[in-house]
């Protein structure tokens, strides 16, 4: 027969042993005694089955902290995402309209009256270019100085209708054409003139920054090992860089200065030699 007081033990026990928590001697205790009473039983299953109800509810509650904490992280790495694509764009398209506006105000310079002069610098020569224009008046007056110390000039001019092109080495005339075709000069821009160029531009990082050159602020268009000093008042290059060849040119504009008083005196010059 069993005891009743052995059913209030096993009673008051069956949590502790639910949770695994009794020794082997009350297992074993509980066990014989969960045999015989029908009571004592039901109240183990009852609670066997809440305890694994419980354990479930609590295993699902860890899985969803997780998953939020989970999602919690891919939100804020998207948003991460999205924030670093947008600061792209705006890079991008802020590079984009720069080199547009820069290329739409040197299209749109007024190049019928200016000088320029043109120094170009390598390793094997030194080239200077001196340009007047008044109209369809012109002056252009070319010296390169070569590695082994040759000079060679070129001028060439068209004046009231009158043209003439005249060479010389080291001194000594090569060709004095007074009736050959001259043409004006065309002054170096930056004109790319291509959307998906432009784009390209663009789309590299470090190719366009803010700078200053002869006390000018300037955008400085980069490519590689290509240099280009572009004033921002003007969208016209002041200055190039190719460290491939070694190459550096400047220029320097002067607008409206020029008149015909000061050609007439560079081509006496240049004739009364």
């Amino acid at each position: 027969m069993k005891n009743p007081k052995d059913c209030k033990i096993v009673k008051d026990l069956l949590p502790t042993y639910v949770d695994k928590l009794t020794s082997d001697e009350t297992n074993i205790f509980i066990e014989n005694h969960l045999k015989e009473c029908d009571n004592c039983r039901e109240s183990f299953e009852n609670m066997s089955s809440n305890n694994e109800h419980n354990e479930n509810n609590s295993i699902n509650k860890r899985k969803v902290k997780i998953f939020k904490k989970i999602n919690h992280k891919i939100r804020i790495l998207q948003a991460i995402i999205i924030v670093i694509v947008l600061i792209f764009l705006i890079i991008v398209i802020r590079k984009y309209l720069i080199l547009n506006h820069v290329e739409t105000m040197a299209e749109n310079t007024d190049f019928s009256n200016y000088y320029l002069k043109i120094v170009e610098s390598t390793d094997r020569v030194t080239n200077r270019i001196d340009y007047y224009q008044n109209g369809d008046n012109f002056f252009k007056i070319q010296t390169k100085i070569n590695i082994n110390n040759k000079i060679e000039k070129y001028i060439e001019y068209k004046f009231n209708g009158n043209q003439y092109y005249y060479s010389e080495i080291d001194g000594e005339e090569i060709s004095n054409e007074v009736e050959r075709d001259v043409e004006p000069f065309v002054p170096y821009q930056f004109l790319n003139k291509s959307l998906l160029g432009n784009i390209g531009l663009a789309l590299f990082p470090n190719t366009l920054e803010e700078t200053s050159l002869y006390k000018k602020a300037c955008y400085l268009l980069k490519v590689d090992n290509y240099f280009n000093f572009i004033d921002k008042e003007t969208g016209l290059t002041i200055k190039e860089i190719n460290i491939d060849n070694n190459m550096v040119i400047d220029y320097s504009y002067s607008f409206g200065s020029v008149t015909n008083e000061m050609m007439q005196e560079l081509i006496k010059q240049c004739t009364d030699k």
